[in-house]
């Protein structure tokens, strides 16, 4: 599902632009999957952040603050049923992500067919 939060206006020359991110919880870092900002950050516009997950996944959010660091930690929520986000610590959607995490890797769903099915495909629809 596509999530879509709406950005204010902001002072370009101490913020940067809006981000957002799901995140993979690998180590207690965390890796992230960038989503999308539509606006004009040398304008500090408002904007709209966009990003594809899943119900349970965790998501990321935040604006650097370069003139006190200390401000830019990011906001961490989970995606809920309804495409609503649930606000939670870092801590949190840490221990969300491991007792959610897929036991095995999405699966190719061209797995089952060979390659030389798969090139017959295409030829039969002429690409």
């Amino acid at each position: 599902m596509k999530i879509e939060i709406e950005t204010s206006a902001y002072n370009e020359r101490r913020y940067g632009k809006p981000y957002i991110a799901s995140i993979i919880f690998e180590d207690n870092k965390g890796e992230p999957t960038w989503g999308n900002w539509v606006g004009d950050s040398r304008n500090g516009t408002s904007g709209l952040l966009t990003i594809e997950v899943d119900p349970g996944d965790v998501v990321m959010k935040g604006q650097r603050d370069n003139r006190n660091m200390r401000n830019s930690a990011p906001e961490y929520a989970i995606v809920q049923s309804d495409g609503s986000l649930e606000d939670v610590s870092k801590v949190e959607a840490y221990q969300h992500f491991q007792t959610v995490r897929p036991a095995t890797p999405k699966e190719n769903p061209l797995s089952e067919f060979s390659d030389d099915q798969i090139r017959l495909e295409f030829a039969r629809r002429g690409l």
